[in-house]
This record gives structure tokens, C-alpha cells and sequence, in this order.
């Protein structure tokens, strides 16, 4: 099977100076007590990305993948994603850890946007109340942030809380002129990812 350019993205991570590809994140943290058992994250792709993926591996054209089609997209178009972490750090007592393995992973579409939902595993214990997870790409080539309104759910402890900030102590350096944009974003040539901060009371 031909690999579009932009598909070859999610293959080998490109160390390009301003982003190309927009990622929206929600994502379900799963909690048993004080544990993180994991992260269950679904990643909403921008409209060229989407095209390039069902063009290249939607075979029958009916607009779902079915378990060849989503073998093939997670093979060409997301496992090399762990040479780079999954975009996904997470600091639990000074600690960066970041996921070993993905499971549940599906590809579907939502609306006509490209979707793309997976676990990853943790089973570790938080001990100082707090933890955080950032998801980001340090290339930049990928401009990931969570979605507007409640991207962040949280199961297994019902006293847990959370909130969004931005880490200002990680900082994105990129140059040369941005080709593509978001909406309303403005882009100085820094960036630094959004933060999610679990309470676990």
C-alpha cells in the first residue's frame, strides 16, 4: 500500500520548524483509588490529515474501517508513534514517565473528522495528591490541544478533580514562517503545551 506524505507524519516524527498538522485531545483518566491505571485518549485530526488517511486506507470507500483497514492504519500511520512517547508525559513526584505500549486502539470517523482512540497503560501509584500529564510534540510539527468545554473525564475516584493550565516551564522553540494556522491562534515562535492537573483528594 502507497503511504501519502501526510500520512508518513504519524510514521517518523518530522523535526520541521512550525506545525503542519492539528490535533484536538479529549482524554479519560482512569483512576482506581490513588492509582493511574491509565489514559484513555481520542485525538480529533484537522481536514488534510483526515483526507490523506481514508483516501490511503478506507479500501471499500463505506467510510468505516473495518479490522484490516484499522490494522493497517495503525501499523503505516500510528505505531511508530512511540519513538516519540505518544506525545504523552506524564509527572507523578518529579517523576516524567511515558507510556511503554498502547491498547484499544480504533480509527474512525466522526462528522467527516478523522478519529483516532487508544489506552495507555500506567498502574502506578500517586503518592503526593497531585499528578500531570502534557501532551505534546516537541518538534511542534504537530500543534496538539485539548478541546474547548470538558475534554478531561475521570473514572474510578469520584473525589478526583482537574484542571487545564498552561506548562510555561517546557517551551517549544520554532521558526521560519507558519503555513497553516488554527483559527484565531497566534504563533510568536515558542510554544508551550497545555497541562492537565489531576487532585486526587
Amino acid at each position: 500500500m502507497r503511504i501519502q506524505p501526510m500520512i508518513a507524519l504519524l510514521a517518523i516524527i518530522c523535526a520541521y520548524a512550525h506545525p503542519h498538522m492539528f490535533i484536538d485531545t479529549e482524554m479519560e483518566v482512569r483512576l482506581q483509588g490513588s492509582t493511574l491505571e491509565g489514559l484513555g485518549i481520542t485525538w480529533y485530526f484537522d481536514p488534510m490529515f483526515t483526507a490523506a488517511i481514508i483516501t490511503d486506507f478506507d479500501a471499500d470507500r463505506n467510510g468505516v474501517f473495518n479490522t484490516s483497514e484499522t490494522a493497517a492504519v495503525y501499523e503505516n500511520a500510528f505505531s511508530n508513534l512511540e519513538s516519540s512517547d505518544y506525545f504523552t508525559f506524564v509527572e507523578i513526584g518529579g517523576d516524567i514517565l511515558s507510556p511503554s505500549c498502547t491498547t484499544e486502539f480504533e480509527v474512525y470517523v466522526q462528522d467527516g473528522q478523522l478519529v483516532y482512540s487508544f489506552f495507555c497503560p500506567f498502574d502506578t501509584e500517586v503518592h503526593e495528591g497531585s499528578f500531570k500529564v502534557a501532551i505534546y510534540d516537541e518538534t511542534f510539527y504537530c500543534d496538539i490541544l485539548y478541546c474547548p468545554g470538558e475534554p478531561v473525564s475521570i473514572t474510578g475516584n469520584p473525589e478526583a478533580s482537574y484542571r487545564i493550565l498552561q506548562n510555561e516551564d517546557i517551551s517549544i522553540s520554532y521558526g521560519g514562517t507558519v503555513s497553516v494556522s488554527r483559527d484565531g491562534a497566534s504563533y510568536t515562535g515558542t510554544a508551550y503545551p497545555q497541562q492537565l492537573v489531576v487532585f486526587i483528594n
